[in-house]
């Protein structure tokens, strides 16, 4: 059970919901929702406030106060907004976006009613997720997928697989509305899932490429302490002794002076995992960020009550830390690929070119690279910078977007992209490890061992044969924390 208090969550929180951990309100937070709500509610009674007392985007100079028919504005908001298309999200996306906007209500800077996220928080426990599509957001809040939560929670669109939904609400009032919505949750969460992820396959492709460099006897000069002390970033530093840690004691060098793929390891591998920490940094405030617009501050109590209307879900810092991150596993890649260029190579093993039986001709493992290609192609491409994006809509009203929500579905892609290249880097290493006779017993390195043990449990067969299963086996290798 994960405490929702919106004040603090771990993206190690957001993860476990995703995979079906239940939620429970803290107290507290629902006290802190109330306290908003009564200060929206008196200060809408002073003041223009978007959303609530006027119409939203083209139409902010709308104001509701002269509409008559009721209540029903809120209504209308969340129908209109709700469209989107494309492919439906997979259930565990869908509940880290709903788990990221719990906790974001819970902060206490939206204005809106408790009963809404208490709403919310039961139909995470059900596990009933909403249908929500890939197109929809533009990087400034994804209005789409809130907005068709909301209808989901209202009884009004079915589910995801047609799940029942445990409540009904009666109805939405119009002041609950634009607060539920304006969030940047999906994307927010979508990035948290990916992070997690690579967090994960990073730490496994370094302990991989430990394990190729062990294979073509690499010269650990590169990665002494000597050279630590003198890297340009502590990332750098921290990459240099982990991995010599990995490598000492492995044998002698058959190099003065290794290939770039072996000797850059330090600054490879650390630059991805200072990337990847900025980004976590990112979201750990954004996960809990009641930057909701407007943004409902003060009490009614002491007349310090008042609205901010600001820009700040434009999700500008999170599209630049994912492009950030898309180009260090980008530029990552070449070695990766070289690595595995290799590992295939007599010269570099003393082992049959692409590890095969013997030298009569067999192909042995020369497929797999154009796989591992093929893996970097994708990746690369997602590289290209999304926050150079932008676009104009609402009758001009909005003369920006990040698209942050593009680099986050991207960022998605490259993960799996990148558990296929390391996969295939796994299989070679491990395959020309095993030919040579080394054994994990050899190292002192428990999380040197612990790789090269799981690398040995791949088929022994050296002949040529279908090579997908062993892909597979790899594959969810590189995803588990070994």
């Amino acid at each position: 059970m994960i405490v929702i208090d919106g004040l603090t969550l771990d993206l190690a929180d957001v993860a476990a919901v995703a995979d079906g951990e239940d939620v429970i309100l803290a107290p507290e937070a629902v006290v802190r929702m109330d306290e908003s709500r009564k200060s929206a509610e008196a200060t809408a009674l002073q003041r223009p406030v978007y959303g609530r007392s006027t119409g939203v985007g083209a139409n902010r100079g709308v104001s509701l106060m002269e509409a008559d028919g009721g209540d029903t504005h809120g209504l209308k908001l969340l129908r209109s907004h709700a469209v989107d298309a494309g492919k439906p999200l997979d259930r565990r996306t869908v509940r880290a976006m709903l788990v990221v906007r719990l906790s974001q209500l819970a902060a206490g800077g939206s204005g809106i009613n408790p009963a809404i996220a208490d709403a919310l928080a039961e139909l995470i426990n059900a596990d009933v997720v909403p249908e929500v599509r890939e197109f929809g957001g533009i990087g400034t809040a994804d209005l789409q997928a809130l907005a068709g939560t909301a209808l989901t929670m209202l009884g009004e669109r079915p589910p995801l697989g047609g799940d029942e939904v445990p409540v009904s609400l009666a109805g939405w009032a119009t002041a609950d509305a634009l607060p539920f919505i304006s969030s940047s949750a999906l994307t927010i969460g979508q990035a948290v899932l990916s992070q997690q992820k690579l967090s994960t396959l990073l730490d496994n492709a370094a302990s991989v490429a430990a394990l190729s460099f062990i294979a073509m006897s690499g010269n650990s000069e590169a990665l002494s302490p000597a050279v630590a002390a003198v890297a340009d970033t502590s990332a750098v530093a921290d990459a240099a002794h982990a991995l010599h840690a990995m490598v000492e004691g492995s044998g002698q060098p058959a190099r003065i002076q290794d290939p770039y793929c072996l000797r850059t390891l330090p600054q490879v591998f650390g630059s991805q995992t200072e990337e990847l920490a900025a980004l976590g940094a990112l979201l750990s405030r954004l996960v809990t960020a009641g930057n909701e617009n407007p943004l409902v501050h003060g009490s009614p109590s002491d007349g310090s009550n008042d609205v901010a209307h600001h820009g700040l879900f434009q999700m500008t810092n999170l599209a630049r830390r994912v492009d950030a991150l898309q180009l260090a596993i980008g530029a990552a890649c070449a070695t990766h690929l070289r690595r595995i260029d290799l590992l295939c190579d007599p010269k570099y093993t003393g082992l049959h070119p692409f590890l095969a039986e013997d030298g009569s001709g067999q192909s042995g493992l020369m497929m797999l690279e154009y796989v591992a290609a093929a893996a970097v192609g994708r990746i690369r491409a997602n590289a290209q910078p999304v926050s150079l994006q932008t676009v104009v809509l609402s009758l001009g009203a909005e003369e920006d977007a990040s698209f942050a929500s593009v680099a986050t579905a991207r960022l998605e892609s490259t993960a799996d992209a990148l558990a296929t290249v390391a996969a295939v880097e796994l299989v070679c290493a491990s395959r020309a490890l095993r030919l040579q006779g080394r054994q994990p017993e050899e190292f002192a390195s428990s999380r040197l061992r612990s790789m090269m043990r799981a690398g040995f449990t791949l088929p022994s067969d050296v002949g040529d044969r279908d090579l997908r299963g062993d892909l597979e086996q790899a594959i969810e290798l590189m995803r588990a924390s070994l």
